[in-house]
C-alpha cells in the first residue's frame, strides 16, 4: 500500500464483526465506508446503503475511491434452515461475492479480504488442530457456499492487479455476539448453579478485536497476498473453561458444578439433544502459525479484555 492508512469498505456493516471492526479502523486512522442494509451511525464512518447481495448488486457508490475490501458480509449458518432456502447461501456467499470482487477490480481496488470460516474447512469436531494445508470437507450449505466462493475468487483474481487474501475465523466472541455463545451467555446470567464443568475438550476462539487486528495486519502485509489463512487468539480453551470466563463476566455469584462424561455421551444418544451436546463438549482446534509467520501478528488482547469490553 502506497498510503499506510487506505481507505477501506467494511461490507456487512450492521453485522456484529463489522460493527466493532469499524470504530477500531477509525481509530487508527482509516478512512472506512461501512455497506450494509440499515443506517450505520458511527464518526468516521460513511455509510452506503446496499439492500441485498447476490450477483445482481451494485456496489459503485461503496467503492468510489476505496483501497481495500473487507467483505464480511454474508448469509450465516442456521440451525434449522429450510431445505428451500438452502439455495440463497449459494446466491448470497457465492455469487454475491464474485459479483462484488467483479465491480471491485474494475474500480482499481489494490486487496480484496474476504472473510471465509472454519467452516469452509471442515463441519463438526475434530480433536487435531487445523492447518491450512489440510483437505477442506464441508457437508452442510453453509460452509461449502464459503469454499466455493474462495476457490471462485482466487480463480477470479490470480490474474488481475487486485490482491485476495483469505481469513478463516473460528467462533468469535466479543460486545453484541449473536448465535450459539450468545445463547449460552444468556444461560449464565439467569442461572445461579452451571452445569457446565468436567468438559475436558479443546477450543480455539477469536475475539473481534484482535480479528480486528489480524485485519489490518492482512492489510500492511505484501507476504499475506494470494494465501489463505487460520485465525486464533492463539489460546486453546475447554467449554468449562469458556463458562468460568464468562461467569467472571456476567454472573460471579454463579457455580459451575461437573458433570459426568457419561451423561454427556448419553445425551448424544438423545436426537433433540445430541447435536447441541456434541457443539457444546466437541473439540475444534486451530493453528494459526502460518499468519504468525507471514506477518508478525500476534493477538494483542485477552479474552477477558474482550468479554469485558
Amino acid at each position: 500500500m502506497e498510503n499506510s492508512r487506505p481507505r477501506i469498505l467494511l461490507t456487512g456493516i450492521n453485522g456484529f464483526v463489522a460493527h466493532s471492526v469499524a470504530p477500531f479502523f477509525v481509530e487508527r486512522g482509516y478512512k472506512v465506508v461501512g455497506a450494509g442494509r440499515r443506517e450505520f451511525k458511527c464518526d468516521g464512518v460513511k455509510f452506503v446503503p446496499v439492500s441485498r447481495i447476490d450477483r445482481y448488486t451494485h456496489w459503485g457508490a461503496a467503492l468510489t475511491g476505496v483501497d481495500v475490501v473487507i467483505h464480511l458480509a454474508g448469509r450465516a449458518h442456521k440451525m434449522k434452515e429450510s431445505p428451500e432456502d438452502q439455495h440463497l447461501y449459494y446466491e448470497t456467499n457465492v455469487e454475491g461475492s464474485v459479483n462484488l470482487a467483479e465491480q471491485a477490480i474494475k474500480a482499481g481496488v489494490e486487496k480484496f479480504i474476504f472473510v471465509s470460516s472454519i467452516k469452509a474447512m471442515f463441519s463438526g469436531a475434530c480433536e487435531e488442530p487445523l492447518v491450512e494445508s489440510l483437505p477442506c470437507r464441508p457437508h452442510e450449505p453453509y460452509g461449502l457456499s464459503k469454499l466455493k466462493a474462495e476457490l471462485e475468487l482466487q480463480k477470479m483474481t490470480e490474474k488481475t492487479a487486485m490482491k485476495l487474501v483469505i481469513l478463516r475465523p473460528p467462533l468469535i466472541y466479543g460486545p453484541g455476539v449473536k448465535g450459539n455463545l450468545a445463547s449460552l451467555i444468556k444461560i449464565i446470567r439467569r442461572l445461579p448453579v452451571l452445569p457446565f464443568g468436567g468438559i475436558a475438550n479443546r477450543r480455539s476462539l477469536l475475539g473481534v478485536k484482535n480479528f480486528a487486528s489480524a485485519m489490518e495486519a492482512a492489510i500492511q502485509s505484501e507476504a499475506v497476498n494470494g494465501k489463505t489463512y487460520l485465525i486464533a487468539d492463539g489460546e486453546e480453551i475447554t467449554t468449562t473453561e469458556l463458562v468460568r470466563r464468562l461467569i467472571g463476566v456476567f454472573n460471579p455469584s454463579a457455580r459451575l458444578i461437573d458433570i459426568p462424561g457419561w451423561i454427556w455421551r448419553a445425551g448424544c444418544a438423545i436426537p433433540w439433544l445430541s447435536e447441541k451436546i456434541a457443539r457444546l463438549t466437541g473439540s475444534l482446534p486451530v493453528d494459526a502459525t502460518l499468519f504468525t509467520r507471514d506477518t508478525g501478528w500476534k493477538a494483542p488482547f485477552s479474552m477477558m479484555e474482550q468479554l469485558r469490553s
